[in-house]
């Protein structure tokens, strides 16, 4: 039977981190990490003392073995406080967690998790290159064995939190077949041969993005991460995962953007009485209103099947694709509803139009249609 009514933990863990955000997260922080590129270092010291960085590792390795419906109530809510935050999060510790967790060596997972849920380690994750994008398994990187290590040479493109990572995760190629020959890799990037060049960008500027050069670099045999020429497999095991857990922080922040335009909708006055009173702006917030509470059924929906373990491409797919949508669309209409004033810097809806053109198209709406199309016409 499917309820989407939280558990009393997960309700007091969403009052936790919201009474912690309002506390630690002021706009005025965000707008300073934004404006200056900052990686909010502060705010995951704090993250790390209160055990939150652990949420998706095991028990038995120092976390908390959260499930994937109290993810995206955490994300969610980190989110509607601090969107590039929440993102920094999933990059740098969860996608790590997953992967050390059901592919990595026993060894791997004993030096790693722990020092992970602490907040001592952060990792960062590369599949990408100049061509290889949504076509991302026809990476280029080529990995050789020579005896107890692997050589690496290529270029890897948009690897975002690199400059903050202990470690990359780095898919590369050590074989011909095109799925069935990438392997996964823990690379140092302080390890000679590799170069990180920060690339500007528009929004999400507290998290880095990257290029990576890599020239003869070696990295030691015993830091391959699953079985070699199967870590792209192992990669596509984690997607409906990722696309729902992104969802969360997509829907956190537009409802972000909801809460933004609605406070100023009833104090802004115009013809002697707040806009919110103006039929025009009442109907734009029900609009926005409408598309973030459907984007946040299918994120539960979705959720709800990862953490039973049903097939979940479809709807992983349909609240990744909507909830995306959902945050440009509040975004812009909450820019149309304070007009001149959310052109302003100083305001926040700017910040907000810009960040989520990024969960616009990374990935493209189309091949979000592509995979959701293929599971309909199964």
């Amino acid at each position: 039977m499917l309820d989407f009514t939280l558990s009393s933990e997960q309700e007091t863990l969403r009052n936790s981190l919201r009474d912690f955000l309002k506390k630690e997260c002021l706009p005025e922080y965000v707008r300073d990490c934004d404006e200056n590129a900052r990686f909010p270092e502060e705010l995951f010291g704090k993250l790390a003392k209160l055990g939150w960085l652990g949420m998706s590792i095991p028990e038995e390795y120092g976390g908390t073995g959260a499930s994937c419906v109290d993810l995206i109530v955490f994300l969610e809510e980190f989110a509607r406080h601090f969107e590039a935050g929440a993102n920094i999060y999933y990059t740098t510790t969860v996608i790590a967690a997953d992967m050390l967790t059901h592919f990595g060596t026993e060894e791997q997972k004993r030096k790693f998790l722990p020092r992970l849920a602490k907040g001592e380690l952060r990792f960062s994750f590369s599949v990408t290159e100049p061509d290889s994008g949504s076509d991302a398994a026809a990476l280029r990187t080529k990995a050789q064995l020579e005896g107890d290590h692997w050589v690496i040479n290529g270029q890897k493109m948009f690897c975002s939190c690199a400059q903050e990572a202990d470690y990359i995760l780095l898919l590369a190629r050590t074989d011909a077949p095109k799925q069935e020959g990438i392997t996964m890799f823990l690379l140092d990037p302080k390890t000679p041969g590799v170069e990180l060049r920060k690339i500007k960008k528009l929004g999400l500027k507290p998290m880095d993005i990257n290029e990576i050069f890599l020239t003869d670099v070696r990295v030691p045999r015993a830091d391959t991460v699953g079985a070699v020429n199967k870590g792209w497999t192992n990669v596509l095991k984690s997607f409906d995962r990722e696309r729902c857990l992104l969802s969360a922080v997509n829907v956190g922040a537009s409802q972000a953007c909801f809460d933004l335009a609605l406070n100023y909708a009833k104090q802004r006055k115009q013809f002697g009485k707040p806009i919110s009173e103006h039929q025009p702006i009442k109907g734009k917030l029900v609009d926005m209103d409408m598309e973030i509470s459907a984007a946040r059924m299918l994120l539960y929906r979705s959720a709800w099947e990862v953490d039973r373990g049903t097939n979940n491409s479809r709807s992983s797919g349909l609240a990744r694709l909507k909830s995306a949508e959902t945050y440009m669309q509040v975004a812009l209409e909450g820019m149309r509803i304070m007009a001149g004033w959310g052109f302003l810097m100083e305001f926040d809806m700017q910040r907000h139009y810009r960040d989520a053109r990024l969960a616009e198209i990374a990935p493209t709406p189309e091949i979000l249609r592509l995979v959701i199309g293929r599971e309909i016409l199964q």
